[in-house]
Protein backbone atom coordinates (compact mmCIF):
# COMPACT_ATOMS: atom_id res chain seq x y z
CA UNK A 1 0.00 0.00 0.00
CA UNK A 2 1.37 3.46 -0.91
CA UNK A 3 0.96 6.73 1.16
CA UNK A 4 -1.02 9.21 -0.05
CA UNK A 5 1.54 11.38 -2.04
CA UNK A 6 2.30 7.61 -3.72
CA UNK A 7 5.91 7.21 -1.98
CA UNK A 8 6.37 3.96 -0.01
CA UNK A 9 4.31 3.83 3.47
CA UNK A 10 6.83 2.96 6.03
CA UNK A 11 6.51 0.08 8.07
CA UNK A 12 6.67 -0.04 11.72
CA UNK A 13 9.07 -2.25 12.80
CA UNK A 14 7.32 -2.63 16.01
CA UNK A 15 3.54 -2.25 15.93
CA UNK A 16 2.25 0.82 18.57
CA UNK A 17 0.66 -0.51 21.81
CA UNK A 18 -3.34 -1.33 21.85
CA UNK A 19 -3.41 -1.00 25.11
CA UNK A 20 -7.22 -2.76 26.66
CA UNK A 21 -8.18 0.48 28.70
CA UNK A 22 -7.93 4.69 28.95
CA UNK A 23 -9.56 7.35 29.46
CA UNK A 24 -10.99 10.08 26.65
CA UNK A 25 -11.04 13.57 26.83
CA UNK A 26 -14.71 15.13 26.89
CA UNK A 27 -15.96 14.86 23.24
CA UNK A 28 -16.70 18.10 21.32
CA UNK A 29 -20.22 18.77 20.97
CA UNK A 30 -21.55 17.54 17.87
CA UNK A 31 -22.54 19.49 15.06
CA UNK A 32 -24.40 18.26 12.22
CA UNK A 33 -23.55 18.74 8.53
CA UNK A 34 -24.27 21.67 6.56
CA UNK A 35 -26.29 19.34 4.09
CA UNK A 36 -26.82 16.07 2.87
CA UNK A 37 -23.12 14.46 2.10
CA UNK A 38 -21.89 11.41 0.54
CA UNK A 39 -18.51 9.76 0.74
CA UNK A 40 -17.83 7.18 -2.28
CA UNK A 41 -15.31 5.35 -4.24
CA UNK A 42 -14.55 6.40 -7.85
CA UNK A 43 -11.37 5.03 -9.65
CA UNK A 44 -10.27 3.71 -5.96
CA UNK A 45 -9.83 7.12 -4.99
CA UNK A 46 -12.76 8.68 -1.91
CA UNK A 47 -14.85 11.13 -2.70
CA UNK A 48 -16.97 13.35 -1.09
CA UNK A 49 -20.44 14.87 -3.06
CA UNK A 50 -22.46 17.61 -0.89
CA UNK A 51 -26.19 17.97 -1.91
CA UNK A 52 -26.15 21.45 -3.74
CA UNK A 53 -22.15 21.48 -4.15
CA UNK A 54 -20.93 18.58 -5.76
CA UNK A 55 -18.03 16.39 -5.66
CA UNK A 56 -14.65 16.42 -4.53
CA UNK A 57 -11.75 13.46 -4.89
CA UNK A 58 -10.00 13.36 -1.60
CA UNK A 59 -7.67 10.96 -2.51
CA UNK A 60 -5.43 9.56 -5.08
CA UNK A 61 -3.61 6.28 -4.42
CA UNK A 62 -6.28 4.37 -6.43
CA UNK A 63 -6.66 1.44 -3.35
CA UNK A 64 -9.99 2.43 -1.61
CA UNK A 65 -12.14 -0.62 -0.95
CA UNK A 66 -14.69 0.53 1.76
CA UNK A 67 -15.70 4.19 2.97
CA UNK A 68 -17.60 5.24 6.29
CA UNK A 69 -18.07 8.93 7.17
CA UNK A 70 -18.62 10.32 10.87
CA UNK A 71 -21.90 11.46 11.60
CA UNK A 72 -20.53 15.39 11.26
CA UNK A 73 -19.61 14.81 8.11
CA UNK A 74 -15.92 15.90 9.05
CA UNK A 75 -14.01 13.09 8.72
CA UNK A 76 -14.48 9.73 6.29
CA UNK A 77 -12.35 6.30 7.61
CA UNK A 78 -11.61 3.85 4.67
CA UNK A 79 -9.74 0.60 4.23
CA UNK A 80 -7.22 0.59 1.64
CA UNK A 81 -5.75 -2.74 -0.29
CA UNK A 82 -2.43 -2.93 -2.46
CA UNK A 83 -4.23 -4.20 -5.80
CA UNK A 84 -1.40 -6.40 -5.92
CA UNK A 85 -1.57 -7.78 -3.09
CA UNK A 86 -5.01 -9.11 -1.88
CA UNK A 87 -3.67 -9.83 1.42
CA UNK A 88 -3.36 -6.85 2.83
CA UNK A 89 -5.15 -4.00 4.19
CA UNK A 90 -4.84 -0.52 6.10
CA UNK A 91 -7.46 1.45 7.87
CA UNK A 92 -7.00 5.51 7.02
CA UNK A 93 -8.72 8.57 7.73
CA UNK A 94 -9.55 11.69 5.79
CA UNK A 95 -11.00 15.38 6.05
CA UNK A 96 -13.48 16.17 3.84
CA UNK A 97 -12.59 20.08 4.21
CA UNK A 98 -9.63 22.29 4.58
CA UNK A 99 -6.75 20.41 5.21
CA UNK A 100 -7.32 16.36 4.24
CA UNK A 101 -4.78 15.16 6.39
CA UNK A 102 -5.06 11.58 4.96
CA UNK A 103 -3.78 9.24 8.13
CA UNK A 104 -2.85 5.94 8.65
CA UNK A 105 -4.78 5.24 11.78
CA UNK A 106 -4.31 0.97 11.61
CA UNK A 107 -0.82 0.20 9.36
CA UNK A 108 0.05 -3.22 7.52
CA UNK A 109 2.70 -3.94 10.85
CA UNK A 110 -0.31 -3.45 13.23
CA UNK A 111 -2.79 -5.43 10.99
CA UNK A 112 0.10 -8.10 10.74
CA UNK A 113 0.97 -8.12 14.48
CA UNK A 114 -2.57 -8.17 14.82
CA UNK A 115 -2.97 -11.59 12.76
CA UNK A 116 -0.26 -13.06 14.84
CA UNK A 117 -1.88 -12.71 18.19
CA UNK A 118 -4.78 -14.51 16.36
CA UNK A 119 -6.63 -17.26 16.16
CA UNK A 120 -6.27 -17.35 12.56
CA UNK A 121 -2.11 -16.55 12.44
CA UNK A 122 -1.71 -19.23 9.60
CA UNK A 123 -3.99 -17.66 7.54
CA UNK A 124 -2.22 -15.73 4.34
CA UNK A 125 -3.98 -12.12 5.64
CA UNK A 126 -6.38 -10.50 7.86
CA UNK A 127 -8.23 -7.46 6.68
CA UNK A 128 -10.65 -5.11 7.81
CA UNK A 129 -14.14 -6.06 8.31
CA UNK A 130 -16.64 -3.49 9.49
CA UNK A 131 -15.98 -0.06 10.40
CA UNK A 132 -18.80 1.85 12.35
CA UNK A 133 -18.38 5.54 14.15
CA UNK A 134 -20.28 5.71 17.45
CA UNK A 135 -23.17 7.96 16.92
CA UNK A 136 -22.25 11.72 17.16
CA UNK A 137 -18.45 10.86 17.51
CA UNK A 138 -15.26 10.77 16.63
CA UNK A 139 -14.75 7.11 17.76
CA UNK A 140 -14.39 4.89 15.09
CA UNK A 141 -14.92 1.32 15.47
CA UNK A 142 -13.59 -1.56 13.88
CA UNK A 143 -13.21 -5.48 13.26
CA UNK A 144 -11.47 -7.36 11.54
CA UNK A 145 -12.01 -10.77 9.55
CA UNK A 146 -8.78 -13.49 8.50
CA UNK A 147 -8.46 -14.30 4.55
CA UNK A 148 -8.23 -16.86 2.49
CA UNK A 149 -7.22 -17.90 -0.60
CA UNK A 150 -11.04 -19.81 -1.37
CA UNK A 151 -14.55 -18.51 -0.85
CA UNK A 152 -15.90 -18.22 3.07
CA UNK A 153 -16.47 -15.70 5.87
CA UNK A 154 -15.31 -15.93 9.53
CA UNK A 155 -15.11 -13.21 11.38
CA UNK A 156 -12.71 -12.69 14.03
CA UNK A 157 -15.73 -10.48 16.33
CA UNK A 158 -12.80 -8.67 17.87
CA UNK A 159 -14.27 -4.95 18.69
CA UNK A 160 -11.55 -2.11 19.02
CA UNK A 161 -11.97 1.88 19.16
CA UNK A 162 -9.67 4.86 17.65
CA UNK A 163 -10.72 8.20 18.38
CA UNK A 164 -9.35 9.81 15.11
CA UNK A 165 -8.67 13.14 17.00
CA UNK A 166 -6.54 11.96 19.27
CA UNK A 167 -5.27 8.37 18.11
CA UNK A 168 -5.93 6.84 21.20
CA UNK A 169 -6.75 2.98 20.52
CA UNK A 170 -8.10 0.64 22.32
CA UNK A 171 -9.53 -3.23 22.31
CA UNK A 172 -12.34 -3.85 24.30
CA UNK A 173 -13.14 -7.24 22.66
CA UNK A 174 -10.85 -9.53 21.71
CA UNK A 175 -10.89 -12.33 19.00
CA UNK A 176 -14.08 -14.22 19.63
CA UNK A 177 -15.04 -12.41 22.64
CA UNK A 178 -17.96 -10.06 20.37
CA UNK A 179 -19.52 -10.53 17.32
CA UNK A 180 -20.57 -8.24 14.24
CA UNK A 181 -21.81 -5.43 15.96
CA UNK A 182 -24.77 -3.06 15.96
CA UNK A 183 -24.84 0.52 17.56
CA UNK A 184 -27.96 1.62 19.27
CA UNK A 185 -29.81 4.75 18.22
CA UNK A 186 -27.89 7.00 21.23
CA UNK A 187 -24.41 5.25 20.55
CA UNK A 188 -24.54 4.03 23.85
CA UNK A 189 -24.57 0.17 23.34
CA UNK A 190 -23.97 -2.54 21.17
CA UNK A 191 -25.49 -5.35 19.70
CA UNK A 192 -23.60 -8.29 18.94
CA UNK A 193 -24.70 -10.72 16.28
CA UNK A 194 -23.35 -14.60 15.69
CA UNK A 195 -24.39 -17.57 14.42
CA UNK A 196 -25.82 -18.88 17.14
CA UNK A 197 -26.53 -16.11 19.83
CA UNK A 198 -27.10 -12.32 20.55
CA UNK A 199 -25.44 -10.33 23.16
CA UNK A 200 -25.29 -7.25 24.11
CA UNK A 201 -22.78 -4.51 26.22
CA UNK A 202 -22.08 -0.61 26.50
CA UNK A 203 -20.48 1.18 23.85
CA UNK A 204 -17.27 1.17 25.91
CA UNK A 205 -17.34 -2.88 26.34
CA UNK A 206 -18.76 -3.01 30.23
CA UNK A 207 -21.65 -4.58 31.23
CA UNK A 208 -21.77 -7.69 28.76
CA UNK A 209 -25.28 -9.03 28.52
CA UNK A 210 -23.99 -12.54 27.01
CA UNK A 211 -26.33 -15.00 24.99
CA UNK A 212 -29.60 -12.42 25.58
CA UNK A 213 -31.12 -14.93 22.38
CA UNK A 214 -29.19 -18.51 21.54
CA UNK A 215 -30.96 -20.43 18.66
CA UNK A 216 -29.22 -23.07 16.85
CA UNK A 217 -27.15 -22.45 13.35
CA UNK A 218 -29.13 -21.72 10.17
CA UNK A 219 -28.25 -23.86 7.54
CA UNK A 220 -26.95 -22.59 4.70
CA UNK A 221 -25.92 -24.98 2.26
CA UNK A 222 -23.05 -22.96 1.24
CA UNK A 223 -19.56 -21.79 3.04
CA UNK A 224 -20.54 -18.99 4.88
CA UNK A 225 -22.85 -18.96 8.37
CA UNK A 226 -26.19 -16.70 9.00
CA UNK A 227 -26.24 -13.46 11.21
CA UNK A 228 -29.13 -12.56 11.93
CA UNK A 229 -29.56 -8.41 12.20
CA UNK A 230 -30.92 -7.07 15.13
CA UNK A 231 -32.95 -3.80 14.90
CA UNK A 232 -32.94 -1.38 17.55
CA UNK A 233 -35.89 0.74 18.41
CA UNK A 234 -35.72 4.25 18.18
CA UNK A 235 -35.48 4.75 21.87
CA UNK A 236 -32.22 2.35 22.38
CA UNK A 237 -34.38 0.41 24.89
CA UNK A 238 -34.72 -2.69 23.08
CA UNK A 239 -34.53 -4.84 19.71
CA UNK A 240 -36.65 -6.97 17.68
CA UNK A 241 -34.65 -9.66 15.67
CA UNK A 242 -36.30 -12.39 12.89
CA UNK A 243 -34.29 -15.66 13.48
CA UNK A 244 -34.67 -18.23 10.33
CA UNK A 245 -35.40 -22.14 11.15
CA UNK A 246 -32.41 -24.21 11.47
CA UNK A 247 -33.36 -25.95 8.10
CA UNK A 248 -34.74 -23.31 5.69
CA UNK A 249 -35.32 -26.66 3.23
CA UNK A 250 -37.61 -28.51 5.66
CA UNK A 251 -40.79 -29.85 4.91
CA UNK A 252 -43.26 -28.15 5.49
CA UNK A 253 -41.41 -24.85 5.70
CA UNK A 254 -40.90 -24.38 9.52
CA UNK A 255 -41.12 -20.87 10.88
CA UNK A 256 -39.42 -17.64 11.44
CA UNK A 257 -39.72 -16.68 14.76
CA UNK A 258 -40.09 -12.69 15.70
CA UNK A 259 -38.30 -12.09 18.76
CA UNK A 260 -38.24 -8.86 21.39
CA UNK A 261 -35.06 -8.50 22.95
CA UNK A 262 -34.65 -6.47 26.01
CA UNK A 263 -31.53 -4.32 27.25
CA UNK A 264 -31.41 -5.35 30.94
CA UNK A 265 -29.92 -8.14 30.32
CA UNK A 266 -33.39 -10.66 30.62
CA UNK A 267 -33.74 -13.51 27.99
CA UNK A 268 -35.48 -12.77 24.29
CA UNK A 269 -38.95 -13.64 24.17
CA UNK A 270 -40.86 -15.20 21.15
CA UNK A 271 -43.37 -12.87 20.29
CA UNK A 272 -44.57 -14.47 17.23
CA UNK A 273 -43.56 -16.29 13.94
CA UNK A 274 -44.34 -16.79 10.42
CA UNK A 275 -44.09 -19.09 7.69
CA UNK A 276 -41.36 -17.55 4.96
CA UNK A 277 -39.44 -18.39 1.92
CA UNK A 278 -36.39 -20.40 2.37
CA UNK A 279 -33.01 -18.48 2.12
CA UNK A 280 -35.68 -15.01 1.32
CA UNK A 281 -33.37 -14.03 4.77
CA UNK A 282 -35.72 -11.57 6.62
CA UNK A 283 -33.10 -9.30 7.81
CA UNK A 284 -35.11 -6.30 6.20
CA UNK A 285 -38.54 -7.64 7.75
CA UNK A 286 -39.06 -5.49 10.12
CA UNK A 287 -40.37 -2.43 9.87
CA UNK A 288 -37.53 0.22 11.69
CA UNK A 289 -40.54 1.64 13.55
CA UNK A 290 -41.18 -1.84 15.05
CA UNK A 291 -45.01 -2.18 14.13
CA UNK A 292 -45.08 -4.95 11.04
CA UNK A 293 -43.60 -7.63 9.27
CA UNK A 294 -43.48 -8.01 5.78
CA UNK A 295 -41.99 -11.59 4.07
CA UNK A 296 -43.13 -13.66 1.20
CA UNK A 297 -44.86 -17.10 1.04
CA UNK A 298 -44.83 -19.80 -1.36
CA UNK A 299 -48.11 -20.08 -3.13
CA UNK A 300 -49.34 -23.86 -5.10
CA UNK A 301 -46.72 -25.48 -6.62
CA UNK A 302 -43.23 -24.99 -5.82
CA UNK A 303 -42.16 -24.71 -9.29
CA UNK A 304 -44.75 -22.30 -10.46
CA UNK A 305 -42.62 -19.46 -8.66
CA UNK A 306 -45.55 -17.92 -7.45
CA UNK A 307 -45.71 -15.98 -4.36
CA UNK A 308 -47.91 -13.64 -1.95
CA UNK A 309 -46.67 -11.05 0.12
CA UNK A 310 -47.72 -10.78 3.46
CA UNK A 311 -47.88 -8.16 6.37
CA UNK A 312 -48.31 -8.37 9.89
CA UNK A 313 -48.22 -7.36 13.47
CA UNK A 314 -44.74 -8.28 15.36
CA UNK A 315 -46.57 -10.75 17.88
CA UNK A 316 -47.86 -12.05 14.17
CA UNK A 317 -51.17 -11.21 14.47
CA UNK A 318 -53.40 -9.24 11.88
CA UNK A 319 -51.65 -11.27 8.58
CA UNK A 320 -53.14 -10.19 6.02
CA UNK A 321 -52.48 -10.16 1.47
CA UNK A 322 -50.45 -7.30 0.47
CA UNK A 323 -50.09 -8.30 -3.25
CA UNK A 324 -49.72 -11.89 -4.84
CA UNK A 325 -48.17 -13.38 -7.71
CA UNK A 326 -45.20 -13.33 -9.55
CA UNK A 327 -41.92 -13.60 -7.59
CA UNK A 328 -42.68 -11.14 -4.79
CA UNK A 329 -40.15 -9.92 -2.38
CA UNK A 330 -39.51 -7.26 0.60
CA UNK A 331 -36.11 -5.07 0.36
CA UNK A 332 -36.42 -2.55 2.69
CA UNK A 333 -38.88 -0.41 4.44
CA UNK A 334 -38.98 3.63 4.22
CA UNK A 335 -37.59 5.04 7.65
CA UNK A 336 -40.53 5.54 9.10
CA UNK A 337 -41.93 2.45 8.71
CA UNK A 338 -45.43 2.85 6.54
CA UNK A 339 -44.20 2.55 3.02
CA UNK A 340 -41.77 -0.39 1.68
CA UNK A 341 -39.95 -1.25 -1.56
CA UNK A 342 -40.98 -5.15 -2.82
CA UNK A 343 -40.23 -6.49 -5.99
CA UNK A 344 -42.20 -8.39 -8.72
CA UNK A 345 -42.46 -10.45 -11.65
CA UNK A 346 -43.44 -8.12 -14.68
CA UNK A 347 -43.23 -9.91 -17.45
CA UNK A 348 -39.65 -11.94 -17.89
CA UNK A 349 -37.80 -9.13 -15.25
CA UNK A 350 -38.21 -7.83 -11.93
CA UNK A 351 -40.16 -4.88 -11.42
CA UNK A 352 -39.47 -2.54 -8.34
CA UNK A 353 -42.43 -0.95 -6.44
CA UNK A 354 -43.20 0.94 -3.59
CA UNK A 355 -45.94 -0.64 -1.29
CA UNK A 356 -48.16 2.33 1.04
CA UNK A 357 -49.74 0.69 4.21
CA UNK A 358 -52.51 3.06 4.77
CA UNK A 359 -53.87 2.83 1.57
CA UNK A 360 -52.44 -0.49 0.02
CA UNK A 361 -51.52 0.53 -3.03
CA UNK A 362 -48.06 0.04 -5.38
CA UNK A 363 -46.35 2.36 -7.07
CA UNK A 364 -43.73 1.67 -9.91
CA UNK A 365 -40.29 2.47 -9.16
CA UNK A 366 -37.96 0.85 -11.27
CA UNK A 367 -39.49 -1.21 -14.36
CA UNK A 368 -35.93 -3.32 -14.44
CA UNK A 369 -35.75 -3.62 -10.70
CA UNK A 370 -31.65 -4.90 -11.33
CA UNK A 371 -30.74 -1.93 -12.34
CA UNK A 372 -31.23 -0.16 -9.08
CA UNK A 373 -28.49 -1.64 -7.01
CA UNK A 374 -27.25 -1.03 -3.05
CA UNK A 375 -30.26 1.37 -2.37
CA UNK A 376 -29.96 3.64 0.91
CA UNK A 377 -33.02 5.49 2.34
CA UNK A 378 -32.09 9.11 2.63
CA UNK A 379 -35.20 10.31 4.40
CA UNK A 380 -39.21 8.98 3.96
CA UNK A 381 -39.08 10.05 0.49
CA UNK A 382 -35.44 10.22 -1.28
CA UNK A 383 -32.93 6.90 -1.82
CA UNK A 384 -29.54 6.65 -2.77
CA UNK A 385 -28.71 4.18 -5.08
CA UNK A 386 -26.25 2.45 -7.95
CA UNK A 387 -28.01 2.67 -11.26
CA UNK A 388 -26.44 -0.17 -14.01
CA UNK A 389 -27.84 -1.14 -17.20
CA UNK A 390 -24.80 -2.02 -19.39
CA UNK A 391 -21.86 -0.07 -18.87
CA UNK A 392 -20.61 1.61 -15.96
CA UNK A 393 -22.45 2.41 -12.81
CA UNK A 394 -23.92 5.84 -11.54
CA UNK A 395 -24.62 6.97 -8.50
CA UNK A 396 -27.77 8.72 -8.22
CA UNK A 397 -30.41 10.34 -5.36
CA UNK A 398 -34.32 10.08 -6.52
CA UNK A 399 -37.37 10.92 -4.68
CA UNK A 400 -39.89 8.01 -5.03
CA UNK A 401 -41.86 9.72 -7.82
CA UNK A 402 -38.77 10.57 -9.61
CA UNK A 403 -39.56 13.79 -9.87
CA UNK A 404 -36.05 15.18 -7.81
CA UNK A 405 -33.57 12.77 -9.79
CA UNK A 406 -29.87 14.25 -9.05
CA UNK A 407 -26.64 12.08 -10.49
CA UNK A 408 -23.69 12.28 -8.50
CA UNK A 409 -20.92 10.37 -10.46
CA UNK A 410 -19.90 8.18 -12.99
CA UNK A 411 -18.74 5.14 -11.30
CA UNK A 412 -16.40 2.43 -13.29
CA UNK A 413 -14.89 0.55 -10.42
CA UNK A 414 -15.61 -3.32 -9.79
CA UNK A 415 -15.66 -2.62 -5.86
CA UNK A 416 -17.87 -0.17 -5.24
CA UNK A 417 -19.46 1.38 -1.73
CA UNK A 418 -20.85 4.34 -0.18
CA UNK A 419 -21.87 5.79 2.94
CA UNK A 420 -24.20 9.36 4.02
CA UNK A 421 -24.92 11.74 6.67
CA UNK A 422 -27.29 14.91 6.90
Amino acid sequence: ITSENDAPAPLATEAPEMPTEASSPAAPAFIPPRALQVAYIKNGNVHIWTEGEGSVALTGTGDTIQVSISDDGQIIAYERRDPNDYFTSELWAVNTSGPTNARVLVSQAEMDTLKAASPYNNAPGISIDLIEWRPKTHDLYYSTVPVYEGPGYSPGKDVRIINVDTMEKRTIFDYGQGGRFHFSPDGNQLAFSNPDHISLANADGSNLRANVLTFPLVSTYSEYRYHPRPIWAADSGSLRVTIPPEDPLAEPTPPTGLWYIPTDGSPAVLMGSFSGIPFAWPDNAISPNLDRVAYAKIIGEPTANQRELHIANLDSSGDYIFTSGGSANITNWTPDGTRFIFLLNNGSDLSMYLGTLATGEASLIATIASTVQQMSWVDNSRFLFFYQYGGDRELRISNVGGTNHAFIDTIADSIVDYDFTQ
